[in-house]
């Protein structure tokens, strides 16, 4: 398994990386993920969600593009909840900080706080982002 992810420096999942997350003293972040599932030649959500099903469309999206469906689904809870950004970021359990960079859909963002958004708003942590933005509103 290590030697799938070897790659020169600068380029993919360094080989330090891949230990440390093995020996789980890793915060492994979404691009980690992104690289791990392309030299897997699976889906970011297959990695994300484990043996949960998901629509297909989720298997397409990149890092990229769920950091943007997480910046939105913060949105929406904001102003749905009708909060202030320093009150989201507290009901998410981040700095304020980490919620602009989530907001902004920027920065690398590990796969804990992501679990842990989908938690502080009460859906399941490793599919929240793969369904469908209908099935995103759940009561507060």
């Amino acid at each position: 398994m290590a030697e799938l992810f070897k790659t020169s420096p600068g380029q993919g999942l360094a080989y330090r990386t891949y230990i440390r997350i093995m020996r789980k003293r890793n915060n492994v972040t979404l691009r980690t993920v992104e690289q791990m599932a392309l030299a897997l030649e699976v889906s970011i959500a297959t990695l994300l969600v484990g043996s949960a099903e998901v629509e297909p469309w989720a298997h397409k999206l990149t890092e990229k593009s769920i950091r943007a469906r997480l910046a939105a689904i913060i949105d929406s809870e904001r102003k749905r909840r009708n909060l202030v950004r320093y009150q989201m970021a507290e009901l998410l359990g981040v700095s304020e900080i980490t919620f602009t960079k989530l907001e902004r859909a920027a920065g690398n963002i590990s796969v804990d706080t992501i679990a842990a958004v989908g938690d502080s708003l009460g859906r399941d942590p490793a599919t929240f982002l793969f369904q469908d933005s209908d099935s995103h509103h759940q009561p507060a």
